[in-house]
């Protein structure tokens, strides 16, 4: 697993290096760690990460317009910020930010944090929704799917980086969806792991969309997501 570490507090990177150390150890998983006291050193190297962790308020360019340019540059790693600012956060939702940390970081957090994280850095490569569109098949990975929709009678798929649409019946390919899928809506089914927080009448995702969600299914959509939070610690 390669990390990328960048804040411009020295006190703090070394505290959190130990987390991270910690975490890996206990899981026995490999790591490699480096670390960045700003955004415009990281932004010069050549090597692509598995997880970024980004302070959001640095000296420099900020955590935010790093990983503005990293996005533009199509670097697909995890990113989860650091602040001790909550009211920045919603900030990352435009650049598809997997998780945030408030400072100083709770070590259950992190291991909750990096067991999600880490958990769909695994489904990535093993797990796909296989398509055909045409004459073309294209795979999707399930992590990469944020929600899929239906209209006139057709599906659109709807990821990270396109949208795609082809004709199948949404109960068919819900029957064929991982349980993380859920159907929300008669139109829609969401990825319940891009889903950040929700309200009575939408729900709200990683990339700053919203989409809805029925008052029929609103009850259990609402136990299960909040299971999933609980499971993984992030309530």
């Amino acid at each position: 697993m390669n990390l990328f570490l960048c804040d411009d507090q020295p006190e703090f990177t070394n505290k959190f290096t130990k987390q991270l150390e910690g975490y890996f150890l206990l899981k026995k998983v490999p790591f490699q760690l480096t670390v960045f006291s700003n955004g415009e050193d990281l932004l010069n190297t050549d090597i692509t990460p598995d997880i970024i962790f980004l302070d959001i308020k640095m000296g420099g360019i900020s955590g935010i317009e790093t990983a503005r340019i990293l996005r533009k540059k199509l670097i697909r790693s995890k990113i989860i910020f650091l602040t001790a600012y909550k009211e920045y956060v919603f900030e990352a939702f435009d650049v598809d930010a997997s998780h945030y940390l408030i400072k100083p970081v709770n070590t259950d957090k992190l291991e909750a944090v990096l067991d999600h994280v880490i958990g769909q850095l695994r489904a990535l490569h093993e797990e796909y929704l296989t398509i055909q569109s045409g004459s073309s098949i294209q795979r999707f990975s399930y992590s990469e799917i944020l929600y899929l929709e239906v209209r006139n009678r057709k599906v659109t798929i709807h990821t990270r980086n396109t949208n795609l649409e082809f004709y199948q019946q949404l109960e068919t390919l819900e029957k064929t969806l991982p349980t993380q899928f859920f159907r929300c809506h008669r139109s829609f089914i969401v990825n319940m792991d891009s889903v950040m927080r929700l309200s009575k009448t939408d729900i709200f995702l990683t990339n700053g969309e919203c989409i809805p969600i029925s008052k029929r299914k609103y009850y259990d959509f609402s136990i299960a997501f909040m299971k999933q939070m609980q499971k993984e610690g992030l309530t």
